[in-house]
């Protein structure tokens, strides 16, 4: 008799606050409950309109702010590389649009493309592990790869295949490149390539839900950027920046600033899609024909937003 009177309570008790809810609401509350309702949603509806008008605000200023430096690019970088060669690599998934507007950057610069090699995805893939070792032990020799070279013997191979120091440059470079490209390990267009002196790496995005051989092929792609570096007078590792929320994504930039090692000898550029990155892949070069290095770019890791070199 206990538990159903209590049961009884609790029932009448629930239907009590109910209906005290439902009087409350229809009577004394309702005109406050909508007044609060109606003065919330107008303030909503100004937050909006305020927050909409600082956006498109800040579209524009980005908009004019683009629009002035590529316009002050034209006198800003001409000549700045001229009667220098510069060989361009493409890591694999970069943008199409980023090399097309950094290789035509560097021409209206004055440099003349030795290259434009195209890396595929064999290059980092682990079941080609056993063939690229195979493959890079048969080649250095003809580009004069030690053997016990530290890091990957290929990725110096490729290196010193499309760049060279004052007066070093390999008689055995074509046919090496030829090789990798058999193998499907590169592709490029031109049969004739002319050895440079500095390069410039274009990076994509690496891609794929496992983040361990995420982080594998970005490394891999990273060490191949400092073995560039290390064969000619430097170079210059650019990409595009970050797209905010995106998931399952490793960059490459941010694999080489997380080393301090690649970050003292390799320059790396963030905001390469913007007339600013491209400005400053142009002065990164520069920067690095003079022994030194620098991190550029929009990112919370660049030490830097353009080289200063740029303003002198």
């Amino acid at each position: 008799m206990i538990d159903f009177r209590y049961h009884l309570v609790s029932i009448v008790s629930i239907f009590l606050a109910l209906a005290v809810g439902i009087v409350l609401g229809a009577g004394p509350l309702k005109e406050d409950l909508g007044n609060t309702l109606t003065s919330e949603v107008r303030n909503l509806r100004a937050d909006k309109a305020t927050l909409r008008t600082q956006l498109d605000l800040a579209e524009r200023g980005t908009q004019a702010r683009d629009e002035f430096t590529t316009a002050s690019n034209r006198s800003l970088l001409a000549s700045r590389l001229t009667d220098q060669t510069v060989a361009v690599l493409v890591l694999p998934g970069a943008d199409a649009g980023l090399v097309k507007s950094t290789t035509e950057t560097l021409i209206a610069a004055g440099a003349k493309i030795g290259s434009s090699v195209q890396v595929q995805d064999a290059w980092v893939d682990p079941e080609k592990a056993s063939f690229r070792s195979s493959l890079g032990q048969q080649l250095a020799s003809q580009v004069g790869v030690p053997l016990d070279a530290e890091g990957d013997v290929l990725d110096t191979v490729l290196a010193r295949s499309i760049l060279t120091k004052a007066g070093s440059a390999s008689t055995g470079a074509a046919a090496a490149l030829e090789v990798m490209r058999t193998g499907d390990l590169i592709k490029y267009s031109s049969e004739a390539v002319t050895p440079a002196s500095v390069a410039v790496v274009v990076a994509g995005p690496v891609t794929g839900s496992d983040a361990a051989a995420r982080t594998a092929r970005a490394t891999a792609l990273a060490q191949l950027a400092v073995a560039v570096d290390g064969a000619g007078a430097g170079a210059v590792l650019t990409g595009t920046s970050a797209v905010p929320g995106a998931t399952n994504v490793t960059s490459v930039v941010t694999t080489v600033r997380d080393d301090n090692d690649m970050t003292d000898v390799l320059s790396t550029v963030d905001d390469g899609e913007l007339p600013m990155g491209q400005a400053s892949v142009v002065f990164g070069i520069l920067e690095q024909e003079a022994g030194k290095a620098g991190q550029y770019g929009l990112s919370g890791d660049a030490t830097a937003s353009f080289p200063q070199l740029a303003t002198k």
